[in-house]
């Protein structure tokens, strides 16, 4: 195929130094050429077809087409939109876990480890914890990786979600050893006293650096 219609953002492009190349050569050399630093992909079609969708390419090759169709997002924004979510993530953890400490000291033991509605079948809310404390590490991550991907961040500290990651990691082995020894009391101790507070502070920072970020301006 000698040529293709490409268009970044609805704005035609010149694709004469894309002749000759396949459509996965042909999108990367776009991107190197044509997308500016403060614009992230979002969406990318080919002939229509989604291709490149909410940050993943489609698993097979890319299919031929004659026409491009990328569109993009403000880097800032994308950021912005990454920390809420982070933020609002953090507070459903930290709420989750007081939850899970007072179930503790109530006896509640199966429904903390069982579940039971929502969360039947599922690990029960302990689990869910637990995968949520990961998942707020992957969002922190995500985070980081945009704020590496605009040099208008170069300056601001990166987003650190546990200050003290020794500590913490000591702080999940006692909470295992509190569980493998049936002691839900120290369990509930731990989580109420040591564990919540560490994502309060976490969510905090968020919404400290959530302002920070507010008033970057991208260059």
């Amino acid at each position: 195929m000698s040529s293709r219609r490409v268009l970044v953002d609805d704005r035609t492009i010149n694709s004469d130094c894309l002749t000759g190349l396949s459509v996965g050569d042909a999108i990367r050399e776009i991107i190197q050429k044509f997308l500016p630093e403060d614009r992230v992909l979002e969406e990318i079609l080919v002939d229509g077809t989604p291709v490149f969708q909410d940050g993943h390419y489609d698993d097979g090759p890319f299919p031929d087409g004659e026409e491009i169709r990328i569109r993009t997002g403000n880097l800032e924004e994308v950021l912005r939109e990454s920390i809420r979510t982070l933020i609002s993530h953090l507070s459903q953890v930290a709420r989750l876990f007081s939850e899970i400490g007072r179930e503790l000291r109530k006896g509640k033991v199966e429904q903390v480890f069982g579940g039971e509605g929502a969360y039947k079948d599922r690990g029960g809310p302990y689990v869910q914890g637990i995968e949520a404390m990961v998942s707020a590490q992957v969002l922190v991550d995500q985070v980081q990786i945009i704020m590496e991907s605009g040099t208008s961040f170069a300056s601001k500290e990166p987003l650190v979600l546990i200050e003290e990651e020794n500590k913490f990691e000591e702080l999940l082995k006692g909470m295992l050893v509190a569980q493998e020894s049936q002691d839900w009391v120290l369990l509930a101790d731990l989580i109420e006293y040591e564990l919540v507070p560490v994502f309060e502070k976490g969510l905090a920072s968020a919404e400290q650096y959530y302002q920070s970020v507010s008033v970057v301006e991208i260059r």
